[in-house]
């Protein structure tokens, strides 16, 4: 038997975790001496109430290897086949005991660690294609393919109220000269091999950066149908507006919108927002 298994930065709304079966390993998040677990002992809406209420910004960690054993013995059986999905393994180090899990259980159960390198929804985005690929009853090799294809072509862009938390936690490579003063402007961020890089910064209104966010989208993307999912992190009214926009840059895309989580938006901090796009998607 085949599962799908990733970790609670892919940003999976309930409604997808459920219909596809996804196995999930929470993050841990950190409000001074209190640990929570990531999908289970908080969740987006609470995290960005309490964001401002805290004195100190919250700090993440990854599962250990031993918890990662327990979650795979958790629903894997003895011949089974995991094909555990992680977010980027320059940005955390759960990759790592993925895979150091993986080495422990290897006369047990088959695992096959993949390194997404991507983070929050577009992560989410591949996890989703893979279980889709599985729903199909294809191949264990067939949905090895798709997940390489997701991650080839699939398209991210997004900006940050500032970028302190992002250069603060070192999530972020060296920004060009020309990001030398963002006064009155937004950053545009992207993910590339991996890591979170600056490629633009937009001055002007929000209505501005969300133009700028989809026409980047649509350099890459063109006029093929499109999966969108619009992300945001305690941003819904601004991620709303983004899907109004969206609908006129992509009248035949299928645009959804979904919340960054804990873990991640104690990165980006409040306020960020984006979009991930898959051209073409399998049918």
């Amino acid at each position: 038997m085949i599962h799908i298994a990733t970790d609670s930065t892919a940003d999976l709304p309930e409604k997808w975790t459920e219909k596809y079966g996804l196995k999930i390993i929470p993050l841990n998040l950190f409000f001074g001496e209190e640990a929570l677990k990531e999908g289970e002992e908080i969740w987006a809406e609470e995290f960005y109430f309490r964001l401002p209420l805290e004195a100190y910004l919250p700090a993440t960690s990854e599962p250990s290897p031993e918890e990662f054993v327990d979650f795979y013995r958790g629903f894997a059986r003895p011949g089974d086949t995991v094909i555990s999905i992680h977010l980027s393994g320059k940005l955390s180090k759960t990759l790592r005991s993925a895979r150091a899990a993986a080495k422990m259980l290897q006369d047990e159960i088959e695992i096959l660690v993949i390194d997404s390198r991507a983070v929050s929804m577009a992560l989410g985005m591949i996890v989703i294609e893979a279980a889709e690929a599985l729903a199909r009853g294809k191949s264990r090799q067939e949905i090895l393919d798709r997940i390489e294809y997701v991650k080839t072509n699939l398209v991210v862009f997004f900006t940050v109220g500032d970028l302190e938390n992002l250069s603060r936690t070192g999530r972020i490579g060296e920004l060009p000269s020309c990001f030398g003063n963002l006064v009155n402007a937004k950053p545009v961020l992207t993910i590339e091999k991996g890591r979170i890089i600056a490629v633009d910064k937009v001055r002007g209104n929000l209505g501005r950066i969300h133009r700028r966010l989809l026409e980047l989208t649509k350099e890459r993307i063109g006029t093929l149908p499109a999966k969108i999912i619009i992300l945001h992190a305690g941003a819904l009214e601004e991620a709303k507006r983004m899907e109004e926009a969206a609908k006129e840059f992509f009248p035949a895309g299928e645009i959804s919108i979904a919340p960054i989580g804990p873990v991640v938006g104690a990165h980006t901090g409040p306020g960020a927002f984006g979009l991930v796009a898959l051209a073409d998607p399998e049918e």
